[in-house]
This record gives C-alpha cells, structure tokens and sequence, in this order.
C-alpha cells in the first residue's frame, strides 16, 4: 500500500506580514538615522575657507564697533581672483581712511593685508559737531577815498574827497588818511568814486611860477612879520625850496613854497 503525502504551502497569516513590515521600518530608520549623523560629521570635520573665516571676522568687528545689528552689515563680495592665506594669528582691522564704509584687515603670521568693502544701516548717529568759533572782529580803518570822478591833472581840494571806513586788512601801508594830505596837490590818473587814494596817485601841484612876483613873508603870523614882494627864480610845488631875488637890491633870497605865490623866508 502506497501512502502519498502531499504539500499544501501554509498561508501567512495578517499577524505574521504586520511583523515583517515593522522590521523592515526599523531598519530603514535606523539606517537612515546613522547616514545622516555620518554626513554630518563629515560636513562638520571639512574647516571653514580662509575667506569665509575673513568675512565672519569683519562682520563681526563691524558689529561691535558701528554698533549695528548683523542683519544691518552687507560686505562686498571679494575678488574670486585673491588667493587669501590662513592666518596663523587673529586677525587685525581697522578704518585706514575717513570713510567708515572701508575696512583694512591684516595678518601678522603670514604678513598680508587687504580692504573690505561694507554697507552699513542704521548706524549711531555720530555726535554733533562742535560749534565753530566765532570770527574775530575785522580790524576797520578811516581811509580818504575820492567823492567824485577824479582825472589826471585836476588840483584837489576838500570837496573832491571824503573819509570812509573800511576793512584794514589788505589795504595798502601807503593809502591816505587826513584831508590835509591832499591840499594843493594834483591828480596823476583817473581815480573813480569811492576809490582809496595812495600817495601815489597824487603830487604836489606847481604854486609858483618861475619869473613870476611873489609875496615873501619873513617872521610869525601871530608876532613880528615882515613881507616883501620878490621874483622866483624856478617854478615851486607846495612845500619845495625855490631861489628868490629882490629886484631892489639884487640880493638873492631862498624861500618855501606855502601856497600860490606865497612862500616863506629861510
């Protein structure tokens, strides 16, 4: 007698596939849990660039001594062509010129320094400047400047000029001053109004005449005087010595020039 024994494959049951699926989830997480830490650490192990370290340090300085928020600090991008060293030892910066805007950073070890570009928002308002001192007084001075238009050769009297105040600095040492600096004087060129007169743009004018009969007074106005008429020998300007002659005796006499036909004895 034949006994035949047949294979009937076992069906698997819900209870045994839910276990299956829970292993297969744990592994997968638990896999992917230890790719992750392992990516990671790899990213945490590779050091920062010599740039990227750079631009932290700038930012960073920028912050505390603008006193700004981080946020407020753009940096320009660096040149791609610098070939920035590691520095051996901290980084230096300061502000080399008057814009605060522009950032100098050295390196001691190895020696290098480069400028950093940054924008900055919001910064403290610097304090108010000082206020400026007040300008010292200008020194003024009365000057004797023309009252009309003066041409050359004109005899000057009062009327023609006046006094006015004006600046002292940069006026002429040799401009006049008193009214009586002008008295029998004549005009060398054309001065227009309210032009400053210097003693030279006036001489003495010609009082006396060569030939001509003048009046010599000899002594003091207010005491003993004596005059007498004489004739000049040479033409005279107000205040020049000129030769004299009595006609009467022949005698010759020295006289100054005190006004038309006037002179005074010596």
């Amino acid at each position: 007698m034949i006994t035949v024994n047949t294979f009937t494959p076992m069906k698997p049951t819900m209870q045994m596939l839910c276990r299956l699926l829970d292993q297969v989830t744990i592994r997968g997480l638990w896999f992917g849990m230890v790719f992750c830490l392992s990516s990671w650490s790899a990213m945490a192990a590779v050091p920062a660039t010599p740039a990227a370290a750079l631009q932290k340090a700038v930012l960073e300085w920028v912050v505390k001594t603008q006193s700004v928020a981080p946020e407020a600090v753009v940096l320009a991008p660096l040149d791609p062509r610098l070939q920035i060293q590691s520095c051996g030892s901290p980084l230096t910066m300061d502000l080399p010129f008057a814009s605060p805007d522009t950032i100098r950073v050295r390196c001691a070890q190895p020696a290098w320094q480069l400028f950093v570009r940054v924008s900055v928002s919001g910064r403290v308002a610097a304090t108010s400047a000082p206020a400026k001192a007040e300008p010292a007084p200008v020194e003024k001075r009365q000057v004797l400047v023309a009252a009309v238009p003066l041409q050359r050769g004109m005899i000057l009297t009062e009327a023609h000029v006046r006094l006015a105040t004006v600046d002292s600095p940069g006026m002429p040492v040799n401009v006049l001053e008193q009214v009586s600096q002008i008295v029998h004087s004549e005009v060398l060129r054309d001065v227009r109004p309210d032009t400053p007169l210097r003693s030279q743009d006036i001489r003495p004018t010609v009082l006396v005449k060569r030939g001509q009969m003048v009046l010599m007074s000899v002594g003091q106005a207010q005491g003993f005087q004596i005059s007498a008429r004489v004739e000049a020998q040479q033409d005279g300007r107000y205040g020049e010595q000129i030769k004299l002659k009595n006609r009467d005796s022949g005698r010759m006499l020295t006289g100054l020039v005190k006004g038309p036909n006037q002179v005074q004895g010596l």
